[in-house]
């Protein structure tokens, strides 16, 4: 008569633990991934801290040398107009850096209250130019310009900064192009055009990322945070559309940016 024991395997099976092994690796693989990115957002904001440092050191070190100049009772009125425009100058610079830092923060972390409207792109553009109280702006605008659709505050903010740049980084009395044009059914591309220093080849790759600014002896007495075109890129972003560039060193730059019309999709 056959055992009972004829029909029980000779080995005892080996899937559970198997499975308790794979997930042990799972856990240690997914330990692995979350303990490098931990290390990855660790550098970044140490970097961030380090160039936030290095711009912050500027300002407030020509504030420390210039206040107590102030207070000094024989200081002539010339002397006093000087030092008084650089604490102008200064505090402007950390009140831009601050605007920049707080409208990346707030990007970032879904804070910044975005009111979706149709807009009048025509009527925008020469609102902001007129701003800026230059003529060198030249307009060049399709006469058949549909709404678009958009965050007025943002999409102004965008176009402050990159006339802004244009005219900074420009001769005085260059003009600068604004324009805009249907780019397809649902799209519509606005540019700014100038024919200022442009940007050297090996920095255009790095253009978008923050505090990052052209090291060149052509721009070296031109003040900025480098935070101006990554807030630009993250508010075109945040409209949907895409943010880009052509530049040639020496003969200036155009930044386009696309917006969708009212009645896209």
């Amino acid at each position: 008569m056959p055992s009972s024991l004829d029909n029980q395997p000779f080995f005892s099976s080996s899937q559970p633990d198997t499975v308790a092994s794979q997930s042990i690796d799972e856990r240690l693989v997914q330990a692995q991934v979350e303990q490098q990115m931990l290390k990855e957002q660790i550098a970044q904001q140490t970097q961030l801290l380090h160039l936030l440092t290095h711009q912050l050191a500027t300002p407030l070190t020509a504030l420390g040398g210039s206040l107590p100049l102030l207070a000094e009772n024989n200081l002539d009125a010339a002397h006093r107009e000087e030092f008084l425009d650089v604490v102008q100058q200064q505090v402007y610079r950390l009140k831009h850096l601050l605007h920049d830092l707080m409208a990346l923060r707030n990007l970032e972390t879904g804070a910044l209250e975005t009111q979706v409207v149709s807009l009048c792109l025509p009527s925008l553009l020469e609102a902001v130019v007129k701003d800026f109280q230059t003529n060198q702006v030249i307009f060049q605008l399709s006469p058949d310009l549909p709404l678009v659709r958009g965050d007025r505050w943002q999409v102004s903010q965008v176009l402050v900064n990159l006339l802004s740049n244009a005219l900074k980084y420009s001769p005085a009395g260059s003009p600068i192009k604004v324009g805009a044009a249907v780019h397809d059914s649902n799209w519509v591309e606005v540019w700014v055009h100038d024919r200022g220093l442009g940007i050297p080849a090996a920095d255009q790759s790095h253009l978008f990322e923050r505090f990052y600014r052209v090291q060149h002896r052509d721009r070296a007495d031109i003040k900025g945070t480098g935070l101006g075109l990554s807030l630009c890129q993250l508010l075109v972003e945040n409209q949907g559309g895409q943010l880009r560039f052509e530049s040639t060193h020496g003969e200036g730059s155009c930044f386009f940016f696309t917006l969708p019309t009212a009645t896209a999709p």
